[in-house]
C-alpha cells in the first residue's frame, strides 16, 4: 500500500496507459480522481475502481482550457480536501510529414500535450504549496520527446516540451518538497498504438504483423510494453520510494536505443 490514503489526480485516466495508472494506484491504496474528457469512459471505470473499494471520483477534465483544470482541482478539494499527487498523462497524437502537416493540428498536440501539463501543474502545484506538506507529480513525456521520428514532428516537439518543462519545474519546486518527474514510455499496447499501426498500415502498405515485427526488432526485450509496466513506474515515482528523484524522465522502453 505505497499510496495508501494518498490524494491523486490522474489526467487522461480513463483509457489506455491512464486507466492502468488508476487501477494501479486503487491497489496501492490511493483516493483517485479521474480526470478525463471522455465521459463514458471514466465513469465505467470509477464504477469498476469503486466496486473494488476505491475511494474515487470522475471530474470532466478538458487539460487545455484553464477554467476546467480550475474545477478540477476545486472537484478534488471538495470532495477528498487535498491533493497529494498529480499524473499529467493527458495526451493526443497525430501523424503528418512536416510540409503536409497542418496548424490546427500541430496546434492541438501542443495544447493537449505540453499546455495542458502547464495548466494542471500551475494549478495543483499552488494548492500543494498552500498545503506545505511536499508533494509528487509526474508527468507523462515519450521517447519521442527525446529523438526525431519522420511524421511525428509536432508530437515530438511537444513531449520534448514536457521533458523540458519537467526539470524546470523540479528545480522551482524542490524548496517545497515537490517532486517533479516523467516517464517516457516506448512502444506500448494502447488503442493509440493500433490506431498508428493503422494508419501506417494503409501509408505505408505494410501488415500489421510486419508493423508489429519491425518495433519488436528495435526492442531488445522483444515486446511490446504494457500499460501496466508504465503504470509501475509512476507508482515509484509518487511514492516515498523515490523521494530523492526529481527532474528525472525515466525511460519505459524495453531498452529501445536513443539516438
Amino acid at each position: 500500500m505505497k499510496l495508501e490514503n494518498k490524494i491523486a489526480i490522474v489526467t487522461g485516466g480513463g483509457k489506455g496507459m491512464g486507466r492502468s495508472i488508476c487501477r494501479c494506484f486503487a491497489r496501492e491504496g490511493a483516493r483517485i480522481v479521474v480526470a478525463d474528457i471522455d465521459t463514458t469512459a471514466a465513469n465505467k471505470l470509477v464504477d469498476e475502481l469503486r466496486g473494488k473499494g476505491a475511494s474515487c471520483l470522475f471530474v470532466r477534465t478538458n487539460v487545455s482550457k484553464s477554467k476546467e483544470v480550475e474545477n478540477m482541482v476545486k472537484a478534488t478539494l471538495k470532495e477528498f480536501g487535498r491533493i497529494d499527487i498529480l499524473i499529467n498523462n493527458a495526451g493526443i497524437i497525430s501523424i503528418a510529414p512536416v510540409v503536409d502537416l497542418q496548424e490546427k493540428d500541430w496546434d492541438k498536440n501542443m495544447e493537449v500535450n505540453a499546455k495542458g501539463v502547464f495548466l494542471c501543474s500551475r494549478a495543483v502545484a499552488k494548492q500543494m504549496i498552500k498545503q506545505g506538506s511536499g508533494g509528487k507529480i509526474v508527468n507523462t513525456a515519450s521517447r519521442l520527446g527525446k529523438i526525431g521520428v519522420p511524421r511525428y514532428s509536432h508530437y515530438c516537439a511537444s513531449k520534448a516540451a514536457v521533458i523540458s518543462f519537467t526539470q524546470t519545474l523540479a528545480l522551482e519546486l524542490a524548496i517545497y518538497k515537490i517532486n517533479v518527474n516523467a516517464v517516457a514510455p516506448g512502444v506500448i499496447d494502447t488503442d493509440m498504438l493500433r490506431w498508428e499501426w493503422e494508419f501506417d498500415r494503409k501509408a505505408r502498405g505494410m501488415s500489421l504483423k510486419e508493423l508489429e515485427e519491425e518495433a519488436l526488432a528495435t526492442i531488445p526485450l522483444r515486446r511490446l510494453g504494457t500499460p501496466e509496466d508504465v503504470a509501475r513506474v509512476v507508482v515509484f515515482l509518487a511514492s516515498t520510494d523515490a523521494d530523492y528523484l526529481t527532474g528525472q524522465t525515466l525511460n519505459v522502453t524495453g531498452g529501445m536505443e536513443f539516438r
